[in-house]
Parts: C-alpha cells; sequence; structure tokens
C-alpha cells in the first residue's frame, strides 16, 4: 500500500514547475497562529485594574493603576512612586503617554498631571491654568501642541509661557459633559469625546462642530487607516463617526461593531475589546471569527480588558481587570491555514521561478502552493524526495517510483525491483550530468537509472551497508552519499573516498547535504559540518578512508548544541540557516565567512528562533529530509509536526535599540540598601547581593547579562540571562560595579548602569590598626631579645662568678700551701745558712737559692693578687678601684684622687671584672714605675658609654715601652686584651708637660647589663 505515515517530518527539496491557475483559497490564521501570547496576573506579580500603558524612549513599560504607578522590564513588576528620582504628586496616576519628545506624562484622578523628562520634572495644577478634575488623557497634535482632557475641561500647553490654555464657549465647544479623549486623524481633523457628544474642527478651523451620532453615551475614539473615526460607548457598541449633523430626535443609530473599546496598530489591523475576550480583525476580514478572539477562559489574564498599547517593536499590550496581557508577533507564521486542508505533517519542495510557490506533500497528495495557502492545479500523489534535474526541472520520488512534478501524464520510472520488498520507496534521490538518477530505498545499496536503458544496478557494491539519509549532485559532478551512522561516501570518476562525518561524535546520522557557494556542507542529527579538501588531487581507490579530506565541525558560541539538523540552507545574502530539533537557527553571512576563513577555530554566534517565536512541531528524525528551503520570492518554508511555517528573513523586525539597564537593589548582611551611587556600606561588609534587569519585553528570557566588580573581577563575568551578582569575603576599599546587556538581537548596552561602593575598614582594618600591630610586633621582638640578653647576661655573670670564685679559691690555696710551704722553706734555709760559715762557698750557693726562692715568692705574691685582683661581686666599680688606689696610696708616696661623673651604672660582670682589671694595673704600674707626686682617676659616665683615664705627673713611658711588654712591669699588652674582649679601645701614652695617661672608652651597648 502506497501511504507516508502520520509521524514523517516534513522534507525541503528544491523544485521547478510554472504555477497553474489558483484552486481555492483557505482562511487566515488564528490569533495564536501569528502571535505569541503571555499573561501575567497577581501570581505572576502582575497589578490590577490596570488602566493606562505607554513606553518610555528608554524602552520600560509603565502601568498606571489605581494602586500606583508601576515599572515593567518584561519579567518584573516594580510600583514607583518617583520617577528619576523625582516624586509623584499622587500614587493614584490616571492616563499615561509619552510625548515625542521623550516627555513621561502622568496624570491623576484627583487633578493635575506631572511631567518627566530626563532629570527635569515639571508640575501642573490650577496656579499654571490645568483644567480641574479627574485627569483623562493626553495627546500630541500634529504641530506639537500637547492636549489634555479632564472630567472639566480641555486645554492645551502653551510651551512658551508653561501655562495651560482652555478651551471653552468661544470655540463652540460647551459640553457639559465628561470630557475623555482628543485624537488628531490624518487628515488633521480634530476629534474630542465626550460622555455625551463627539465634537470635530477641521484643520485651521476656530470652531468646533458635533458629529453624528450624538446624544449617547461615548467615550473613546480610534482612527482606521482608511481615514474612518471610530467611537465607543465603552460598554458593548462602537460607532462610525460621521461629520454630517444628525436630528435632535433621531432615535439612537444601531452600532455596527460590538465591543468595549477599538484600536488600531501600526499595520492597520482592528482589535476590539468586549467584556470576556479580545479580538483581531485584520484588514478586509470580518469580525466574529472566533479564531481570531481570546477570551479568559481560553488564557486572557482577566474580564473587561480596557487598555490598549502597541510599543515601538510592534508588540501589542493589553490590561485587564486582574493583570496584563502580551501578544508579540510571531517570527515563523504558520501556512494558512494552519490546520483546515492539510495534514499536520507536509513535505514541503520548492519551485522557482513559479512565484515562490512551492510543493507540499502530506501522507496522500501533493499540491502546489502559494504563502498565502492557495492551492494551485489538481492534487498529485504523496511524495518522500525530490532533485532539480540537470535541466532544471523537478524529480519527485516516492512510493514505486519517480516521476516528473506537474507532469500531467505522470509518467513513472519504476523504483528498482529488490528482493523481499515488493514495493518500494524512494527515500532520497539526485541527478548527474549525464542525466543518471541515484536513488536510495530503505536499507538498500546505493541504485543507478541509466539514462535511455530504463535499467537499474548498484555499481558501487563496496559502498558501505548503511542506511542512506541523504543524495546530491553537486556543481563538480560529484555524488555526495549521507548514511546513518555519521559516515559519507564521495564519489567522483568511479573513485569512492570515504570521510567520517566530523570529530569527536562527529555530527551523526546524516540527514541532509547542501552545497553552496562552492562549499559542501553535511547536516546530521549532533550538528553541522563543512567538507575541507586538505591534500587537493589526493585520491583512495576503493572505498577506503581519505587522509586527503575532513569535516570541519560547526560550533555555537553560547555553547548551545545543534541538535537534529534536518535541513540547512544558505540565502542569497548568504546566511545560514539550520532547521533543528529546537527551531530554526541563523547563522549570518559575515559569521559563515568567518568561518571558513578561519577553518573551524572559534565558535560562531547564533540567533536561535523557537517556539517563542511560533515555530511549532518537530521533525522525524528518519525523514523525509530536508525540512527548511527558500522559494523564489525569498520567503523561508519550514517543515514540522505542526505543519508548514513561513519565515520572511527581510521582515524580520529587529530589535536596533540597545537595553535600557537598571541596578534594582542592593544588599549586604542581610540587610537592603539603597542602590543610590556612591554607595557606602557599613563598617565590616564583607558580602554583597546585587540584583540588576534591563528592559526585554519581547523576549526578556534572551536578555544577556555581564557584569564586574573592579577591585575583584579581572573580567567581565557572563551571566546569560540571570539578573544577580553575590560577592563574599569582600576587602575594605572603594569598589565600581558595572553591568551591560544585550537584547534578544544581540545588541549590547555597552554603557550599562554603574554603582560606586565603598566599604569603610573597622579598626582592627585600617592602617593604624595594622602600624600598631607592626609596632607590637616588633616591640615583642625587642622584648624576647632583651630577655634573651638579660638569660644570657646572668648566665655569663653565673659562670663570671664561678670563674671569680675558683680564681679566689686558687688563690687561697696557693697562699695557704705553697706560699706558707715556700715561706717555711726559706726561714729553714736561713737557719741553715747562719750555721755555714761566710768562707765557704756553700753559704754562697746557699744565698743565691733563697734569693731565687724569694723571687719566686714574690712573683708567685702578685699572681696571687692577681687572682684575687677582681672586685667584689657585691662592690661597684668606683668604690672597688677608689678602694684599690687608697691601699696603695696608704704605703707608698704618691699621692691618689679619684673623680667620679654621671650617673654610675651597673655593668656586666665579666665586663665589670675586666675593667676593674685594667684601672688596677693602670694604677698600679704608676705607683710602681712612674716616679710621681700625684696620680689621679677619672670614672665618666655618659649616655654613650664609660671613660676610664689613669693620668700621672711622673717620668712618663719610653716610646718603645707603648709596643712591647718590658720585663711584665707595664702590662700594656695584657691591657690591650682585655680592652679587645670587651669591645672597648685603649689609648696609652705621654702627657704635655710630663707624666702618663691611659684612656680606656667603653661603648655603652658593650658594658650595659
Amino acid at each position: 500500500m502506497k501511504f507516508i505515515t502520520s509521524w514523517i517530518a516534513s522534507l525541503i527539496c528544491l523544485l521547478t514547475l510554472a504555477a497553474s491557475p489558483p484552486a481555492h483559497s483557505s482562511p487566515a490564521p488564528g490569533l495564536l497562529d501569528l502571535y505569541a501570547h503571555r499573561a501575567w496576573t497577581a501570581a505572576q506579580g502582575a497589578p490590577a485594574q490596570i488602566q493606562a500603558i505607554t513606553q518610555t524612549p528608554d524602552g520600560w513599560l509603565w502601568i498606571s493603576t489605581p494602586t500606583g504607578l508601576y515599572r515593567f522590564d518584561g519579567v518584573r513588576f516594580e510600583r514607583h512612586d518617583a520617577v528619576n528620582g523625582h516624586a509623584l504628586r499622587s500614587s493614584i496616576v490616571l492616563p499615561l503617554h509619552t510625548a515625542p519628545d521623550g516627555t513621561l506624562w502622568v496624570g491623576y484622578r484627583f487633578g493635575g498631571a506631572s511631567a518627566f523628562l530626563g532629570n527635569r520634572v515639571r508640575h501642573y495644577g490650577a496656579d499654571q491654568g490645568f483644567p480641574p478634575g479627574a485627569t483623562h488623557s493626553f495627546t500630541v497634535a500634529p504641530d506639537g501642541v500637547t492636549w489634555v482632557t479632564t472630567a472639566a475641561g480641555l486645554a492645551w500647553l502653551d510651551s512658551r509661557q508653561d501655562r495651560w490654555v482652555r478651551v471653552g464657549p468661544e470655540a463652540d465647544f460647551a459640553p457639559g459633559a465628561t470630557i475623555w479623549q482628543v485624537l488628531f486623524d490624518r487628515a488633521g481633523t480634530q476629534w474630542v469625546s465626550t460622555s455625551r457628544k463627539v465634537y470635530y474642527r477641521r484643520a485651521g478651523q476656530a470652531r468646533f462642530q458635533v458629529a453624528s451620532p450624538a446624544n449617547i453615551a461615548l467615550s473613546s475614539l480610534a482612527a482606521a487607516p482608511d481615514g474612518t473615526v471610530w467611537v465607543s460607548n465603552g460598554r458593548d457598541a462602537n460607532y462610525r463617526l460621521s461629520t454630517s449633523a444628525a436630528a435632535a430626535t433621531a432615535p439612537p443609530p444601531k452600532p455596527e461593531l460590538p465591543g468595549s473599546g477599538m484600536w488600531f496598530d501600526r499595520a492597520g489591523t482592528m482589535w476590539l475589546l468586549s467584556e470576556t475576550h479580545v479580538a483581531r480583525v485584520a484588514p478586509g476580514s470580518k469580525a466574529g471569527d472566533p479564531r481570531q478572539q481570546l477570551a479568559h477562559d481560553r488564557g486572557l489574564s482577566g474580564m473587561h480588558p480596557q487598555t490598549f498599547y502597541e510599543d515601538r517593536d510592534g508588540t501589542i499590550w493589553i490590561g485587564t481587570v486582574a493583570g496584563l496581557d502580551q501578544f508579540r508577533p510571531n517570527r515563523v507564521a504558520p501556512l494558512p491555514p494552519a490546520a483546515d486542508n492539510l495534514a499536520p505533517v507536509v513535505t514541503p519542495a520548492l519551485a522557482p521561478g513559479a512565484d515562490g510557490l512551492v510543493w507540499l506533500s502530506d501522507d496522500n497528495h501533493s499540491w502546489l502552493t502559494g504563502r498565502d495557502g492557495v492551492r494551485h492545479g489538481p492534487a498529485g500523489p504523496a511524495f518522500w524526495s525530490s532533485a532539480r534535474g540537470r535541466d532544471g526541472r523537478l524529480w519527485l520520488g516516492g512510493w514505486g517510483g519517480i516521476w516528473r512534478a506537474g507532469d500531467p501524464q505522470r509518467t513513472l520510472i519504476t523504483a528498482p525491483a529488490l528482493a523481499g520488498q515488493n514495493d518500494v520507496r524512494v527515500d532520497a534521490l539526485a541527478e548527474d550530468a549525464s542525466g543518471a538518477l541515484w536513488a536510495a530505498c530503505l536499507n538498500q545499496p546505493l541504485q543507478r537509472h541509466v539514462p535511455g536503458s530504463g535499467r537499474w544496478d548498484a555499481p558501487y557494491p563496496g559502498l558501505p551497508q548503511a542506511r542512506i539519509m541523504a543524495l546530491l549532485s553537486d556543481s563538480k559532478n560529484r555524488l555526495w552519499v549521507g548514511y546513518q551512522g555519521g559516515r559519507v561516501a564521495l564519489i567522483e570518476n568511479d573513485t569512492v573516498r570515504l570521510v567520517d562525518a566530523g570529530d569527536g561524535q562527529g555530527i551523526g546520522n546524516v540527514q541532509t547535504i547542501v552545497e553552496r557557494h562552492g562549499q559542501v556542507w553535511v547536516a546530521g542529527e549532533r550538528g553541522v559540518a563543512r567538507f575541507v579538501e586538505t591534500v587537493p588531487g589526493q585520491r583512495m581507490t576503493g572505498a577506503g578512508h581519505s587522509s586527503g579530506a575532513r569535516l570541519e565541525t560547526l560550533r555555537l558560541a553560547d555553547g548551545r548544541e545543534l541538535r537534529g539538523v534536518s535541513g540547512l540552507l544558505s540565502t542569497a545574502a548568504g546566511d545560514l540557516w539550520l532547521r533543528t530539533h529546537d527551531g530554526v537557527v541563523r547563522i549570518a553571512a559575515e559569521q559563515v565567512q568567518a568561518f571558513v576563513r578561519d577553518r573551524g577555530a572559534a565558535p560562531v554566534p547564533a540567533e536561535l528562533l523557537g517556539s517563542e517565536d511560533g515555530v511549532s512541531g518537530n521533525v522525524q528524525p528518519t525523514g523525509p529530509f530536508p525540512a527548511i528551503v527558500a522559494a523564489s520570492d525569498g520567503v523561508l518554508w519550514v517543515s514540522g509536526t505542526g505543519g508548514a511555517m513561513l519565515l520572511t528573513p527581510s521582515a524580520i523586525r529587529r530589535e536596533t535599540m540597545p537595553p535600557a539597564v537598571d541596578i534594582r537593589a542592593v544588599s549586604s548582611d542581610g540587610q537592603a540598601r539603597t542602590p543610590v551611587s556612591p554607595l557606602a556600606l557599613p563598617t565590616g561588609t564583607n558580602n554583597l547581593h546585587i540584583t540588576y534587569t534591563a528592559q526585554g519585553l519581547a523576549a526578556p528570557q534572551r536578555t544577556r547579562f555581564r557584569y564586574r566588580l573592579q577591585g575583584v573581577d579581572d573580567g567581565w563575568q557572563d551571566a546569560g540571562d540571570r539578573r544577580e551578582a553575590f560577592y563574599t569575603n569582600l576587602q575594605p576599599g572603594a569598589y565600581r560595579f558595572q553591568v551591560i546587556a544585550a537584547n534578544r538581537d544581540g545588541v549590547w548596552n555597552t554603557a550599562g548602569a554603574t554603582l560606586d561602593i565603598t566599604i569603610p575598614p573597622t579598626f582592627v582594618q585600617t592602617l593604624w590598626f595594622k602600624a600598631l600591630c607592626a609596632l607590637a610586633l616588633l616591640a615583642a621582638v625587642a622584648l624576647a631579645w632583651r630577655w634573651r640578653l638579660a638569660q644570657m647576661a646572668r648566665l655569663i655573670e653565673a659562670r663570671q662568678l664561678e670563674r671569680l670564685h675558683e680564681r679566689e679559691r686558687i688563690a687561697r690555696a696557693l697562699h695557704d700551701t705553697f706560699l706558707q710551704e715556700a715561706q717555711g722553706t726559706v726561714l729553714m734555709m736561713h737557719t741553715a745558712m747562719a750555721q755555714i760559715p761566710p768562707s765557704l762557698p756553700a753559704r754562697a750557693a746557699m744565698e743565691r737559692g733563697i734569693g731565687y726562692i724569694e723571687k719566686a715568692m714574690i712573683e708567685g705574691r702578685d699572681e696571687v693578687m692577681g687572682l684575687r685582683s677582681s672586685a667584689r661581686a657585691d662592690e661597684s666599680l668606683d668604690a672597688a678601684l677608689q678602694r684599690y688606689g687608697e691601699r696603695l696610696a696608704a704605703g707608698l708616696p704618691p699621692g691618689f684622687r679619684m673623680h667620679v661623673r654621671g650617673t654610675p651604672r651597673q655593668l656586666a660582670p665579666l665586663v665589670k671584672d675586666e675593667v676593674f682589671a685594667i684601672g688596677r694595673e693602670a694604677i698600679w704600674n704608676a705607683f710602681r714605675h712612674a716616679e710621681a707626686s700625684e696620680i689621679e682617676l677619672d670614672l665618666v659616665y655618659t649616655p654613650g658609654g664609660l671613660t676610664l683615664l689613669v693620668s700621672d705627673n711622673g717620668k712618663g713611658i719610653p716610646p718603645d715601652a707603648l709596643t712591647r711588654a718590658e720585663n711584665g712591669h707595664w702590662g700594656l699588652v695584657g691591657m690591650r686584651e682585655r680592652a679587645a674582649n670587651i669591645g672597648a679601645t685603649l689609648e696609652v701614652g705621654n702627657r704635655e708637660g710630663g707624666g702618663t695617661s691611659l684612656r680606656l672608652t667603653l661603648p655603652r651597648q658593650y658594658g650595659a647589663r
């Protein structure tokens, strides 16, 4: 049985067939086919009873409600009691209007208005001539004059005097009723609606006239593109206004259209609001089509839609009593109609030169169809594959064989007879330069139909045995064969080369192969790659792998995977369009060129059109392929399980203005901070949470953010669509937070928003504290050093005391033993010598021996004196020296005087002992050798150290004695050694006028204890 099952995905191929006369037409797509709808209610934070909507030049949407003024960025509703830092006069606002110069007008329920422009504000009330009563509307006339209506007046703003001028009886305007709205039609006629009648005056006239109908309840006005002006009663009727006077006694006219309000968008489409629903009426259509309506029970945010606004991007906003609704024009629209006369799965194939017509096929029939959904000519059989012949005509393949598209005779080339298959379907098709047809059938080898012979053969049995998914005969007469499993065979001059489809996991099962501008692209279930001949001219015979060819995989800059690429085309502009599981992907021509130039080294930016752009359904992974083609009029036909869709690249309305960026809130340590720059945070703050936003009304989920905190971040942080930033472990200092954003079309606001932040240090974080800590550390080190020195001094002192005690012990031992024994021996020798006559030689020898012993005793006594020459431990240096000098002066002729200057201080024991030894030796030498009458000792204590000066008025020192020891009497060498041992300097010399001086200088650091 010949059929195409209902799960087949779209196939797009190139066709060529002239159009036949139209057969019949179809109704237009429904409201939700053309517009993406979204509703916000209280559950999503939307305010209720929306009364007015406007958009300021920076892109923010402003909404007035009885509870206040709100700003909307596409994600969050924020209530504002001020605009640009200037407070509103009242939170109960009514009309909103954005003037051409960017001024935001806000009217109040209890009278008056405010005008906000940049950082300036102007408030208007009775003192400025503003009419009394609740403010109802603002309108800017073609000449730039601003008009206002209130419950009790109509006025215009005299900008030179900045005052409002009331309009009244002098202009035949005395309604005696509430004044609602001012409207200027395209002819320049001014219309004013009141609760009882509508007034008008033509351009250049000074007085108003009453329009028909009159004497009925009226409210809002609307001007149609054809010049017709409509008025609504605000409940259930819309009337066409006329400038012909109505008879006072005429019965109330019958409304021409139902509804509580009427508006026209920039495309001239009428929008009707009623108590329960919103309806769209396209030009040339009639009201009442249920497919053009959206009611509360089908997703409208609430009952009583009462406010209409079209923003700068063509998005329609409607306010209800319960929330806000958005109708955003789809960039991809379904083929009219989406479900009336076509199966949900279709197969489009291009017919170039046929005024943008394509062939569409479902599982039973095919039609030549235009973008308006009109079918041309009789229906043909269903097809699965297609290929353009060398003569420009179209071949179609399906169950049973191959035939020419549009051939009324339908001459069939019977499909090849394959073993085990009674009915064969042609899944892929191509025609080479010789006119041979190449066909792929399910799980069968590649088949060739030889021209003129009517025979089929399989000339390349060595090809892979996998399922063939795609065929292409390129401009170089090469045949490309794409297989399940990600392999590609290239046949050229009867030589076969096999190329793995990409690196790593590759592109998966090959689903389409396309040649464009000399480039061959291969697409599959895991991605897209470009064929590259790495070694031109190198070939491999048979079915071997080619080392001279490879496929460069295309990678996207945002990291998104290209999954299920079932269609690929390149437009005349050079853009690359892909049909994927996620939707339709566009890669701009310059990015394609960069990819080819850089040999695929870097990822490329891309644009995704998904379900939010009107792309519906999916494509089955088994075909038919491809699923996207470009018609001769530039319209792209996209296939999916939801039917055929149309995309006109040149008609896509791009968002050229960068999105406004705003820092919403700042918090630290769980406390909210006002995000006003510069922001000083409390002392000790170490964390930061910043929320930011950007105007992205059409597709807020596609708004992209980057931020950085100067002083912390080295570069920009890519936040994707995340609208908050977190920082921890912050140090005190000055920071600057910057955030930038891009809209869904990649237009960046590089200025973004900034916030200067300072975090004061705590006391322990200040430089003073750190300096104090450094000083404390140094003091601690110094104290430790002094403690260590004191400890070493105590150890040295203990060792010195031990040394002194040992010297005293040795001295006592020598005195009590050696000297006593020697003295006894001398006495015995004197006794014995007395018994020897003087004339005997023995007596002389005895006398010499006694002399030697006495000399040894004297030297021993001197040594014992040296051992015991140290000052006592409990005696100061000056006391010890004075005691020693006075003791010598008591038995010897010279006089001795001692002077102590400065404040005496205690010396280390070893130092004290060495200084005493040097002073003792100097005093002793002066007494023994100087032949002086006066000896003086000066001991001077200064902050820099200690000076010991011993001087006399004797005979002086021989010059040669200053550099040598003379029989041990002067001991200069020993004194110098002692001085060097304690870090002191010793100076010895003769005084002018006679005498000797010895000066010992000891720096303080060497003598301190």
